[in-house]
This record gives C-alpha cells, sequence and structure tokens, in this order.
C-alpha cells in the first residue's frame, strides 16, 4: 500500500477549525489537531481486513442472538424464558410503541445497518467496485454512530439481573453469550473507523487551495464534517462527498439553548413520577428513579445503585448545566482557557447516551417479568419523559459549535494586541 494513500495533505479540525498539514504516515501512526489534541486520522495495520472481520462477525453474532433464549426468570415455582426479540417487542404489546420501537432501532437497526455498512464498504474498497454505494454506506454510518447504545443496553441488562436477584432466580440463555459477542464486536469496528481515512480510500486524497497556518475561517476556507475535505467557503457543498458545508453551525446556540430548555422541562416529571410500575399478586407498587436506587442501596447492591444515581439524575442535569455554561460563556467569557471548556464539551458529549441505562432497565424488566396476575412489570409515565432528556440533551450537544469558544479567544486576543 502507497504511501500517498494516508496523506491527505490538510484537513480541518472539527473542534476547534485549526487547519493541519497531515503528513505521510505510516500504518499504526495516528494524528492528532496541533492546537486542540483531537484525533483527526489513525491508521492501525490491516484496518480494512480488520473491519471486515470484526463488523461481518458482529453481524453473526446478532443473527445468533435472536436466535435462542435470552434471559430465563423463575419464582415460586413458575418460569419464563424470553428471547432478545421478545424482551424488546412486549413495550409494543403493552402500548408502549414510541419505547418499544426506540429500543429496536437503536439495539437493532442502527447496529445493523452500521455493521452491514462496514462490511459491505470494506467489501467494495477491497475489489474497487462501485463507488457511489461506497460514498452512500460511509455518510450511513457517520450519521449513525453517535445513537449505538448497544453497550449501555448490555449494562442495563446487568444493572436490572442484580434488582432481580433476591426475588427469583435468573439464568442466562446462549442468545445472551452471543448478544455480548455482539456488543464487543461492534464496539471494535467503531474503533477501527476513522472518516477521514476511509473517505481518502473511498474518493482518494482531498485537493485543496493553497493554505496557510491558523484557522480555516479566516482563511475563507471550511472544513467538511463528513469527509475532512477542506474546500472554500463560498462553494456550500464538499465536492468530494457532496455534502453542505457550514463554516460553523447555523444558529448553533439558539437550538444549543431551545433543546436544554425543552430536555429540563422533561426532567422534572421523569424524576417525580414513577419510571416503572410492578404488580405483585395484584398490588401494584409504582417505583421512581431515586426509589430504585434506595430499593438497589438497601439490598446492598452499593456500585449499582451509585451507577444509577449517576447516570439518571446527576449526568441528565449535569449535562443541561455543563451545556448551558458553556453557551453563557460566549457572551460572558470567564478566566478559565478554552482548553479547559473544549474539555468539559468532550466530556458532556461523550457520557450523554449513558443515562439511557434506566431505560434499558425498565425495558428489560418488562420483557422478562410478565407472569399474568402473580407478578408483572410495565414502564412507569416518568419512562417517555426520561428517554426525551436523554435525546434531547444528546441533539444539544450535537447542535453545539465548540469551534465558536476558539473564535471568542482569538477575538479577544485580536482586542488585546491593538489595545497595545
Amino acid at each position: 500500500m502507497s504511501h500517498s494513500e494516508f496523506n491527505e495533505y490538510a484537513t480541518v479540525c472539527d473542534e476547534c477549525d485549526l487547519v493541519n498539514e497531515v503528513p505521510l504516515m505510516e500504518p499504526g501512526e495516528s494524528l492528532s489537531c496541533s492546537r486542540c489534541d483531537h484525533l483527526l486520522v489513525s491508521l492501525p495495520k490491516k484496518r480494512r481486513e480488520k473491519i471486515l472481520v470484526y463488523s461481518g462477525s458482529g453481524l453473526l453474532m446478532l443473527a445468533l442472538a435472536l436466535s435462542f433464549p435470552f434471559l430465563s426468570f423463575s419464582t415460586t415455582g413458575i418460569g419464563r424464558t424470553v428471547t432478545f426479540w421478545q424482551s424488546l417487542s412486549v413495550l409494543l404489546n403493552k402500548q408502549f410503541t414510541f419505547l418499544g420501537a426506540l429500543l429496536i432501532f437503536v439495539l437493532l437497526v442502527l447496529p445493523m445497518c452500521y455493521l452491514l455498512s462496514a462490511a459491505l464498504l470494506t467489501w467494495l474498497i477491497n475489489k474497487r467496485r462501485n463507488r457511489v454505494l461506497q460514498r452512500l454506506f460511509l455518510r450511513t454510518m457517520t450519521v449513525i454512530q453517535p445513537w449505538l447504545m448497544v453497550d449501555v443496553f448490555l449494562v442495563g441488562v446487568l444493572v436490572a439481573l442484580v434488582k432481580m436477584q433476591s426475588m427469583a432466580d435468573i439464568g442466562f440463555g446462549l442468545s445472551f453469550w452471543a448478544f455480548c459477542s455482539y456488543v464487543l464486536c461492534l464496539l471494535k469496528t467503531v474503533s477501527l473507523v476513522n472518516r477521514r481515512w476511509l473517505w481518502n480510500q473511498v474518493a482518494g486524497a482531498a485537493k485543496c487551495p493553497p493554505l496557510m497556518a491558523g484557522s480555516a475561517r479566516a482563511q475563507g476556507l471550511v472544513g467538511c464534517h463528513f469527509c475532512g475535505a477542506v474546500v472554500a467557503e463560498e462553494h456550500g457543498h464538499c465536492g468530494r462527498c457532496g455534502h453542505t458545508t457550514h463554516s460553523r453551525k447555523p444558529a448553533s446556540i439558539q437550538m444549543t439553548v431551545a433543546l436544554l430548555v425543552a430536555a429540563l422541562l422533561m426532567y422534572v416529571p421523569a424524576n417525580l413520577l414513577p419510571i416503572m410500575n410492578t404488580t405483585f399478586f395484584g398490588v401494584s407498587e409504582p417505583s421512581t428513579i431515586i426509589g430504585g436506587v434506595f430499593q438497589l442501596w438497601g439490598m446492598g447492591s452499593y456500585p449499582i445503585a451509585i451507577i444509577i444515581l449517576l447516570a439518571s439524575v446527576f449526568i441528565p442535569i449535569a449535562k443541561i448545566l455543563s451545556l448551558s455554561w458553556l453557551c453563557w460563556q460566549l457572551h460572558f467569557s470567564s478566566h478559565h482557557s478554552t482548553t479547559q471548556k473544549l474539555k468539559l464539551y468532550r466530556m458532556t458529549e461523550c457520557v450523554g447516551r449513558w443515562s439511557m441505562i434506566d431505560i434499558f432497565v425498565v425495558a428489560t424488566l418488562t420483557g422478562l417479568v410478565q407472569m399474568g396476575g402473580l407478578m408483572s412489570v410495565v414502564p412507569g409515565a416518568a419512562a417517555l419523559s426520561f428517554a426525551g432528556v436523554v435525546i434531547l440533551t444528546m441533539l444539544a450537544a450535537m447542535s453545539y459549535d465548540s469551534r465558536l469558544l476558539w473564535d471568542q479567544e482569538e477575538a479577544l486576543l485580536a482586542g488585546k494586541n491593538s489595545e497595545r
């Protein structure tokens, strides 16, 4: 494989807008932004072969996860065994259509599309066939990746089983172990995918106008968020991948604030209303998120209680407050450095999806504990609100444009230099 295959000449950092030259790179090397240390390009050895192997294995493990018993539950001589599909589709049967569709979408449809796209993309690249399909698969993977939550679901399943261990015997079916393998294969595939490198494979190294040191915007240039190419700002679209380009996300702050306000409004009922209703011998007992934490603490499951408390109570509100503070900083800057603010933003963006743990716990218990009048579990009124909080805060983080922080820093430095 030639050196030129790994050479993009230049690319723009998505997080700080700095133009970075991409040198000749060997497999096993990586390149990070020289200003904010954001990873730009990474080249593990035999990457294409690894992507094909792990994505293909992930699809196989998913097929096995859908083919055998997933979990079993038994108490007082009565038992129930469910498949992975049954554990998700029971929400549809219980008239919780949105939650059921959401879980099927993020746990089956999106991961399957991602793995299939990765496998077909690398196969087409190896065979040098159909560049149109290659672009389509690569765009699909880029859009889907932030919404992959199978690892969060696996943790949610384990939390649900800890909750039930004191009142029932829990068994793991063959599909559970296949699902664990599916999660590992998907995570490994995601770790191998680098969109800048893949676009070089699909469309060749991006040509760009003459460059200088500094931000792309100062030079009248834009970095494409889809493929990493450097294009002139007036073009309005990327000539390599065809995606619409913007120097900054349109109405970024307004959109972020609107989504945060909506998330905050939904956060209140999500914590006050029951997220789960358990029926035992005809007696229904509602449970809020905090109530579930106290229950786990009383059972002695302290680590699990802390995880739920952090993921379901503290992280959502911390994310709302952090993004609100970052929006505030664009108008009233503090003494904190831009690098510190960017680290906070990265942390906020990274942990957001883990708040879905409680939703996955409820979904697992609903699918597993359905024994008529003896015992059953159904989602409470807060489940829909809480799912809305997670989705809205994730969208808010995606809407926020961290490059505005660096614009502010450059403006402040320019103002200080002019005063001198």
